[in-house]
């Protein structure tokens, strides 16, 4: 009886161990939006999260804007080069830009600026060789912030630009 018992958790144990082993081969989930498991691990290392259409990082403290302002810094290019050296890495060749901005002034002129902030960070995408195709920008302006706008941190936190990835045509 103890041979068998010995038999069956060993047995058990292999089993487990296949099925792990097969669970890391096999092709990406649906909710890695076409991403395999290193292009996963890489854009996790660099603050990406997976969302419903790819990988998403609001890049926040990273690519941050002044109030009324679409200007690059010289440390937000920094950034903007290594993720874009990570996704020609990785091969991912799809992304979306949103330009968002924080609730003071006009909703016009928010619309406006966060387009010119989604296309900063664009050209500075190019410059690093990401095809221009390959971008999509957006202007979302006030409407998704992710701080509270009552404090001057929160508005700082919402004067960002968001990027998705996505390798499903």
């Amino acid at each position: 009886m103890g041979t068998k018992r010995h038999f069956l958790a060993r047995s058990a144990a292999v089993l487990g161990s296949a099925l792990i082993l097969a669970a890391c081969q096999t092709a990406p989930a649906p909710g890695h939006a076409g991403f395999t498991a290193a292009q996963v691990a890489a854009l996790e290392q660099e603050g990406f999260r997976i969302v419903d259409d790819g990988m998403q990082t609001d890049l926040s403290g990273r690519l941050l804007f002044a109030t009324d302002s679409a200007v690059a810094t010289p440390e937000m290019k920094a950034v903007v080069v290594r993720l874009t050296n990570v996704l020609l890495t990785v091969g991912v060749n799809r992304v979306r830009l949103d330009g968002h901005t924080d609730n003071q002034g006009n909703a016009q002129y928010n619309l406006e600026l966060s387009d010119k902030r989604a296309k900063a960070v664009a050209a500075a995408m190019q410059e690093e060789g990401f095809n221009a195709e390959w971008i999509q920008t957006r202007a979302l302006g006030v409407t998704s912030p992710i701080a509270d706008n009552a404090t001057e941190e929160g508005r700082a936190m919402n004067r960002r630009v968001s990027m998705i990835v996505s390798n499903v045509q």
